[in-house]
């Protein structure tokens, strides 16, 4: 299992090496060949297209947890079961959420688009449609690469999906312009949802879909486990895709990408945390069925989750301000303060991941939508209230509001509800990556804002030399010497050299 974690790992860190590679190299590009507005339109298409995924109802969870436990049980027909009766009711739910998505494309003066793009919006967000479709039918394979801890597969196919969908880009936005971007978009993701169905079965060679197979009382409980993952699924998609719409109504849709750039930072780089934070749910699946204690996993993979994020965060804070300026120039700089902020946010989704794992795996699920609905609505009535005094800032501020309750505060009384886990290291952790964050961050920012950093060659070289004090630190104060100890002892049997040593 380790080693299969270690590859998971590797390759979810490689895949969002490339995704940030590209990601970085499509914006400029976005946003000279489309225009601000065009480019904010595009922002806001996606965004519309991550809501209606809502409509998975929980379901995709519910399935890669009965994935798991029947592969743990090695039960073939149960598995086939489980496989036949999610092929039919994601097909169900994906008819449902494309007619709202095309009720939603005829209708773009709710979304205060101007009349100049109405027409364009309505128009790519009705193709589109096809994409959502797609989406929800492939919600019944990913089950089994998490089942099978072969994440590596699937980081690699979305690497394969990033890359194909970036040359299209380059390719055909100078020629299609936004339309482009929605035709490599399809291409991109067609080929790929081929390759994981074809790697899936060889993952997996028993596996058919057959009507025979679909189940009333397998769909009763994929609906008993997932019901309670509907608001969650609704509060996520609040607190990560509102922001887009919430900037169009309260100001304008030319400032989309002024907080996109901030937002978009701060998640590329928490793709780099999740390389390692999201491969556990499995494992806590595995150890509910073998009925195993789960404390001093939670505390160990709690305290790596936030030792990653703060590393991370700590260096995009330092580093952030000036690559703004260079990336996308000086009229993004509003966009630097915006990320400060949301760097708080995410640091509180550090603890989320442990969390949620367990109360998942114990099925102990059922008030986290309450909690994290609370938190979502915390976060749109801050943001709302906040932004007529600070204006975009007060919507980043109204973001960390809302996940500091729903991440930090809601979770964890929810998780002592029902486990009588000691929090304390974790809360100290947390608290810990917070100064640590916020200090290096803001010392780090100033010096190479005023002294070091202006130009790309500075960054390069400032970044070779700090990073590595930046892991040093966090590194001695975040994690315990056990967890030290564990970790050096992982690398050292994956690098020949370091265990002779």
């Amino acid at each position: 299992m380790i080693k299969q974690l270690f590859a998971s790992s590797f390759f979810r860190l490689l895949e969002n090496i490339i995704m940030v590679a590209i990601s970085l190299l499509l914006t400029p590009f976005f946003i000279k060949t489309l225009g601000t507005n065009d480019y904010g339109l595009w922002l806001l298409t996606l965004s519309i297209l991550g809501w209606f995924n809502v409509i998975d109802l929980g379901f995709p969870a519910a399935v890669q947890r009965q994935v798991t436990i029947a592969l743990e049980k090695k039960n073939d027909t149960h598995i086939n079961t489980i496989f036949s009766t999610s092929i039919m009711l994601f097909g169900t739910l994906g008819a449902i959420s494309s007619l709202g998505l095309f009720a939603v494309a005829q209708f773009p003066e709710i979304l205060d688009v101007n009349n100049a793009n109405q027409i364009t919006f309505s128009a790519i967000t009705t193709v589109l449609i096809i994409k959502v479709l797609w989406d929800f039918f492939m919600n019944a394979f990913h089950g089994f690469f998490s089942g099978m801890l072969r994440y590596d597969i699937d980081a690699n196919i979305s690497s394969f999906n990033s890359i194909v969908k970036a040359v299209l880009v380059f390719i055909l936005i100078p020629e299609m312009h936004i339309w482009g971007a929605v035709a490599a978009t399809l291409v991109a993701d067609f080929l790929s949802n081929i390759l994981k169905i074809v790697y899936v079965k060889k993952l997996y060679p028993p596996l058919v879909f057959r009507l025979s197979l679909i189940s009333v009382s397998e769909l009763k409980e994929l609906f008993h486990f997932s019901k309670h993952v509907i608001a969650s699924g609704v509060a996520s998609s609040i607190n990560t895709k509102s922001a887009p719409i919430l900037v169009t109504k309260l100001f304008e849709l030319t400032l989309v990408p002024i907080y996109s750039i901030a937002n978009r930072l701060s998640t590329l780089v928490e793709g780099f945390a999740k390389s390692i934070s999201a491969i556990f749910q499995p494992v806590f699946t595995r150890m509910v069925a073998r009925k195993e204690n789960m404390e001093v996993m939670f505390h160990e993979v709690s305290l790596i989750n936030i030792t990653v994020y703060s590393i991370l965060y700590q260096t995009l804070f330092v580093f952030g301000g000036v690559f703004i300026i260079l990336w996308v120039g000086k009229e993004f700089e509003d966009s630097v303060w915006l990320m400060n902020i949301l760097v708080f946010t995410f640091l509180c989704r550090a603890l989320s991941w442990s969390t949620k794992a367990v109360l998942l795996a114990q099925a102990n699920h059922k008030l986290l939508a309450l909690t994290n609905l609370s938190g979502a609505i915390c976060n749109i009535i801050s943001s709302i209230v906040l932004s007529h005094y600070f204006g975009l800032i007060g919507i980043a501020l109204g973001s960390a509001i809302g996940f500091f309750m729903t991440d930090v505060v809601f979770n964890l009384l929810l998780l002592k509800r029902y486990n009588n886990f000691n929090l304390t290291p974790v809360l100290k952790g947390f608290l810990l990556s917070i100064v640590l964050t916020y200090s290096v961050g803001i010392i780090g920012q100033y010096l190479l804002a005023n002294y070091m950093a202006h130009n790309w060659l500075m960054l390069i070289t400032s970044g070779i030399v700090l990073c590595p004090f930046i892991v040093l630190i966090n590194w001695l104060v975040l994690l315990n010497k056990d967890i030290k100890q564990k970790t050096i002892t992982t690398i050292a049997a994956k690098l020949p050299f370091l265990k002779a040593t």
